[in-house]
């Protein structure tokens, strides 16, 4: 059984080359465009959600997902990311939007803001 670490700094383009990889990792994973909307939903982001990638892929991240992001915090490093092309930041957070608060650790991570920013979520 293959072992992807979360916050491990590659583990972006592991997904990359394998795309069946996403669903087997041991953390939630979304990948967003450039403007927050979501292009990938992985299993494990689904169970910690409720919320299948259905619902999500297609929809505004800080908007329709999870609005309790919107803030410096969150939505603020992500768009100092997009303005400077690329991002690799972990940070603790509380997501609270449509289920019960839960604190989780964050990876946002990009190797190219056109191929998407990658947003790994651990709970803690």
């Amino acid at each position: 059984m293959e072992l992807i670490k979360f916050g491990n700094d590659h583990v972006d383009n592991l997904v990359s080359q394998d795309p069946a990889r996403l669903d087997r990792l041991p953390f939630g994973a979304i990948l967003v465009d450039r403007t927050g909307r979501v292009l990938k939903y992985n299993n494990m982001q689904a169970g910690l959600t409720g919320r299948t990638s259905g619902e999500v892929v297609g929809k505004n991240f800080f908007n329709d997902v999870a609005p309790c992001t919107k803030g410096h915090l969150f939505q603020g490093r992500f768009q100092q990311g997009v303005a400077q092309g690329s991002i690799n930041a972990m940070f603790e957070y509380a997501f609270d939007y449509k289920m019960q608060p839960s604190k989780v650790r964050v990876h946002m991570k990009s190797t190219s803001i056109d191929e998407g920013i990658w947003i790994f979520i651990k709970r803690l």
